[in-house]
C-alpha cells in the first residue's frame, strides 16, 4: 500500500467503511441539514454560494448545503475518523501519532455549480512535511463522472506546490481555490461506491466536477497529520 501511495500520490481501498456506518452518516447529515437536530458545537453548515445569494431555491434544505465543516464534535460523524481499519491504514502511511483535522461532510447537490477546481490541500495547512499529512475521503453515495467524482493527477504530489487563486467562474464557493497553469492531460476520474475510501497525499492535485444528476452526491473526509510535524505558520492565521 505504502509504495503505491507514494508513487501515485493516492490509493483507493474499496469497501473499507461498512454499510451500517455509511447509513448512519447519511442519516445524521439529513437530520442536521433538515434541522431535526442542532449542529454540534463549532460545526459549520455551509450553504452553496448560489443558494446563499438567492439565485437558486433548493428543493430541500439538504439540497442547499455544500458541506459541513468541523464535524468531529458530532458523536455519529466522529465515528468515521475513529474507525479502526481507517486509522490502521492512515498510520501505515504517516505513522502512529495522528492528529485529526479538517473534518467535513461534503455534499454536491444538483442544479448548482458545485465544482471544486483542481487544487492542492497543502496550501490550507500550517504543518510540514507534506509526506506526513494524508487526506482520507469516503463515498457515501455511488459517485460517478456524472455526479462529480474526484479527479486526481497521479504523481503530481512530487512536483511543486503551485500558486492558487479563485477560478474564473461566475459562482465561486468560499476558499474553493484552484491551481494556476497546470497540465491536466494526465488526470484520472475516480468512481466510487458507498464505503470506498481514497487516501491521498496533501500535495496531489485533485478536484471534482458538476453534479449533472437529480440526486445528492455525498462524501465524508478528514485529514490526519503526524503529531511530530512542524508548525510553519507559528500559530498565526494565514490569508489565503
Amino acid at each position: 500500500m505504502k509504495e503505491e501511495y507514494f508513487e501515485n500520490g493516492y490509493i483507493v481501498r474499496r469497501g473499507l467503511i461498512p454499510e451500517k456506518l455509511v447509513a448512519e452518516l447519511n442519516e445524521r447529515f439529513a437530520d442536521v441539514a433538515e434541522g431535526v437536530i442542532e449542529p454540534a458545537p463549532n460545526m459549520q453548515v455551509v450553504r452553496n454560494v448560489e443558494v446563499a445569494r438567492g439565485l437558486v431555491t433548493p428543493k430541500t434544505r439538504a439540497h442547499g448545503i455544500s458541506k459541513m465543516n468541523f464535524i468531529q464534535a458530532d458523536p455519529v460523524m466522529r465515528a468515521y475518523s475513529d474507525y479502526g481499519p481507517l486509522l490502521d491504514q492512515a498510520e501505515e502511511l504517516i505513522g502512529s501519532d495522528l492528529i485529526s483535522m479538517n473534518s467535513m461532510l461534503l455534499n454536491k447537490p444538483p442544479r448548482v455549480d458545485g465544482r471544486h477546481p483542481l487544487h492542492q490541500d497543502l496550501i490550507y495547512f500550517p504543518f510540514r512535511p507534506a509526506e506526513s499529512i494524508v487526506g482520507v475521503w469516503t463515498a457515501l453515495d455511488s459517485i460517478t463522472r456524472e455526479n462529480g467524482c474526484l479527479v486526481m493527477i497521479p504523481g503530481s504530489h512530487k512536483g511543486e506546490t503551485h500558486a492558487h487563486d479563485y477560478p474564473d467562474w461566475e459562482h465561486k464557493n468560499h476558499l474553493f481555490l484552484g491551481v494556476k497553469d497546470v497540465d491536466t492531460s494526465g488526470r484520472v476520474h475516480i468512481e466510487m461506491e458507498p464505503g470506498d475510501t481514497v487516501f491521498f497525499h496533501s500535495n496531489i492535485i485533485h478536484g471534482s466536477g458538476f453534479n449533472r444528476t437529480e440526486d445528492l452526491r455525498r462524501a465524508i473526509a478528514v485529514h490526519f497529520a503526524n503529531a511530530h510535524c512542524e508548525d510553519i505558520w507559528a500559530g498565526e492565521k494565514q490569508k489565503l
